[in-house]
């Protein structure tokens, strides 16, 4: 065991000078650099900084930050790590670090459980897979959720293994012995979401604990203790979250009984999920499905070819083909007519997203990527023999020297044919619109995308606030044609935000403010009404366009909202990314614009 892992140190360390070289562009270009905006930077990321200025307020408090004053447990963030580097870095740092630390884990539990599943063996393969599995454009905010996987399934791996070696040791040194693998448990429950994906992992956990023990397999004891000290973790973290779902103390917009959860056709449904998967949980494997299926089934061809241990490889990559198929069935299932027709028998599940699985995919892929892998070198082991024979059966004809070109000829047409597929990935995977976006701009170019500085622009806000002139919990503002995320970033306390849990009666107040913008568009009506998750000053002129740059010159002809009902939230001045040509009209003044040449906006504030 010793000997594997000393093998293994100069593996782990190309991966993470890998990871280095990947977040070069991010350290070259600071604040410059783009990042992922949907439920990353308009979003999550102020969870996480209220969180950490919350961290240890008392049950109950009010954050008046948000939406016009919120119970705390409105703004719980998906992980408890993440909270500690907004609670202790500088805000852009802290996004830095957010995004690294997915990153590092998700190399080093995918390289631990690769090197477990494949014995030790071809850890180029491992690596290659690794570095693949941990440049994927994730979504950092969810932290461990999704790319944490890997490294749950080789910790109870670990003690399976540890409880089968030492079967006549007594429970309690045995416990000392697991104890490392249950840490990294409770380390992946503080490191990722309950709602997103840690009720499966830890759910996964308990059927497998109950399997081993109906074997009479010490292991399953391991695995319980584990999985009940991770639902302990979970209930401390989430603790609002679940008081205010147990006991009441708020109703959530997200039981809006007008609220309608529309059917998705079946077949459609299973081809995306199948094919592409599911965005929040990025695998990009589309490739890695059309490769490893062709390898399951050439394996399956010459299966009595092989050696007990790619046999079970081929086995192995059957079954995960064959788990992601289930995966994808179910989650179409769950999402068509036949599945909401069941759920509406759940009560308050019914809002339950069991299809969360699929929150598993990447970690199956990547997996199945590195089975398919070596199944092809096996299989290229058997032709390269077989050609070897051949040849060696017409030495007589074609000599030596022949023989050797044909076989360099093989081997350097498979190692380019495999680098080619190798190096398409790669570049598949940083093509991501960010991180191309960052290449771009090491290049002197540019495609559009916002920068961390563009968009939170701290610059333009600190002039803003210096204006008014107050300090900001004084005051409260609206945002028009920007995100709300970025008022609140730059210390301003928002009567709007985009929140997938807060109380249903402000959902309802904040309505009578835009119901005259949502009359004019059914898109907007549905977006707010059967979801509403996304709380914003509406303008049915801007329909879905969230945020507006300054060289769009767009004006709101006629900007119809109630601004008493919105006075009557708190709200004293409306920041706007778009002039509002009908301003007096509704009773606003405007006092000034502002801008600097850097600024992607302008910001035009008025009065109510």
């Amino acid at each position: 065991m010793t000997k594997t892992k000393n093998k293994s140190y100069p593996y782990m360390i190309a991966g993470f000078l890998c990871i280095l070289i990947y977040y070069l562009p991010y350290f070259i270009l600071g604040q410059d650099s783009a990042f992922r905006i949907t439920d990353f930077l308009d979003d999550e990321i102020i969870q996480y900084l209220y969180n950490g200025k919350y961290m240890f307020a008392p049950s109950g408090t009010i954050v008046e930050e948000w939406l016009s004053g919120v119970p705390l447990a409105t703004i719980q963030a998906p992980t408890f790590t993440l909270i500690l580097f907004f609670k202790f870095l500088p805000f852009f740092e802290a996004v830095m670090v957010s995004c690294i630390f997915g990153t590092v884990f998700a190399f080093l539990g995918m390289f631990l459980l690769c090197d477990k599943v494949l014995k030790g063996e071809k850890k180029y393969v491992t690596l290659m897979t690794s570095v693949l599995f941990c440049i994927l454009p994730y979504y950092p905010p969810y932290g461990l959720s999704s790319v944490g996987i890997p490294l749950v399934i080789w910790a109870c791996i670990r003690m399976y293994e540890v409880s089968s070696e030492h079967k006549d040791l007594k429970f309690g040194k045995l416990l000392v012995k697991c104890l490392p693998y249950i840490l990294v448990c409770i380390f992946y429950a503080l490191s990722s979401s309950l709602i997103w994906a840690g009720y499966f992992v830890v759910g996964f956990m308990v059927v497998a604990a109950i399997i081993l023990l109906f074997k009479k397999k010490k292991a399953g004891n391991f695995l319980l203790i584990a999985s009940a000290l991770m639902t302990i973790t979970y209930c401390f973290v989430f603790r609002e979250t679940l008081i205010s779902v147990l006991f009441g103390t708020f109703t959530s917009h997200r039981s809006d009984p007008d609220k309608i959860y529309s059917a998705s056709d079946f077949l459609q449904s299973f081809i995306d999920m199948f094919k592409y998967g599911q965005y929040h949980a990025p695998s990009l494997h589309t490739y890695i499905m059309a490769f490893s299926l062709l390898m399951i089934v050439i394996g399956l061809i010459f299966y009595k070819k092989f050696t007990p241990a790619v046999k079970k490889q081929v086995i192995l990559a059957a079954s995960i083909w064959g788990s992601l198929l289930f995966i994808a069935l179910f989650h179409a299932f769950y999402v068509s007519e036949a599945g909401l027709t069941v759920r509406k028998y759940l009560g308050p599940l019914e809002s339950f997203q069991l299809n969360r699985i699929y929150w598993l995919n990447p970690t199956l892929w990547y997996l199945e990527l590195a089975l398919a892998t070596v199944i092809l070198f096996a299989v290229a082991d058997l032709v390269l023999s077989w050609l070897c024979k051949i040849i060696n059966s017409q030495k007589e004809k074609i000599g030596a020297k022949l023989q050797n070109l044909l076989l360099r000829i093989f081997c350097i047409g498979f190692v380019i044919g495999f680098g080619l597929f190798f190096t398409n990935y790669i570049i598949h995977h940083i093509n991501s619109v960010e991180y191309y976006s960052n290449l771009q701009r090491l290049w002197g170019n540019t495609n559009g995308h916002w920068t961390y500085h563009e968009f939170y622009d701290h610059e333009l806000f600190d002039e803003i606030e210096a204006y008014i002139g107050k300090d900001q919990s004084e005051y409260r503002i609206g945002c028009v044609g920007f995100v709300p995320a970025i008022a609140q970033a730059n210390g301003f306390y928002t009567v709007d935000a985009y929140s997938t849990n807060y109380p249903l009666e402000y959902k309802r107040q904040f309505r009578t403010v835009i119901e005259k913008e949502l009359d004019k568009s059914a898109n907007l009506t549905a977006y707010y009404d059967h979801w509403g998750s996304r709380c914003y000053l509406f303008s049915a002129e801007l329909d879905t366009k969230f945020q507006t740059g300054k060289d769009e010159n767009i004006v709101l002809e006629n900007f119809e909202i109630n601004t008493a009902a919105l006075k009557d939230l708190g709200c004293d001045y409306i920041f706007s990314a778009v002039k509002i040509g009908n301003a007096e009209e509704i009773n606003l003044t405007l006092l000034d614009v502002f801008t600097t040449d850097s600024s992607k906006i302008e910001i035009y504030v008025y009065e109510l």
